[in-house]
């Protein structure tokens, strides 16, 4: 049996300085927190220099485990409050992406059609194809930018 790395220790437990720690560890750790109600939706997280020496963890390894949480969308994080447990699973098509059919695709057909699309597009090229519209899209700009760009 192939020797497996400890499993991180719970909220409030060290860990010795030296020993690596792979963040998707700790963020297993926390989901399962999370799934078995020791942190309920709408708990705030520590701070992630406190989880990270809570954890005995590095502060980089802590903010990868919270981004990798948020990715789960088990967290939500807001600017200036915390991060907090999110209530129920992510709304929208989340699901969806986690949960690939397998099955091909079709695009042929994923695109929006106008009535006289053709002509429309026929025109505008042939707008950005004049010379003079050329050679001021193609000239060399300084620094500072053109005189229009500065006004």
């Amino acid at each position: 049996m192939p020797n497996l790395p400890d499993p991180p220790p719970p909220l409030g437990a060290t860990r010795p300085r030296n020993a690596t720690v792979d963040f998707r560890g700790v963020a297993d750790s926390v989901a399962a927190e999370i799934a078995d109600g020791r942190l309920r939706a709408g708990d705030r997280l520590p701070p992630q220099r406190r989880f990270a020496r809570e954890r005995g963890i590095a502060p980089s390894t802590a903010a990868r485990v919270y981004r990798e949480l948020a990715r789960r969308g088990l967290v939500v994080g807001e600017v200036g409050r915390g991060t907090f447990v999110r209530s129920g699973p992510p709304s929208g098509g989340a699901p969806a992406l986690l949960e690939p059919s397998g099955a091909p695709v079709d695009l042929e057909l994923t695109y929006p059609e106008t009535d006289g699309q053709p002509a429309l597009l026929a025109d505008g090229l042939a707008r950005l194809g004049r010379p003079d519209v050329l050679a001021a899209a193609l000239r060399p700009v300084g620094p500072s930018g053109t005189a229009a760009a500065r006004r």
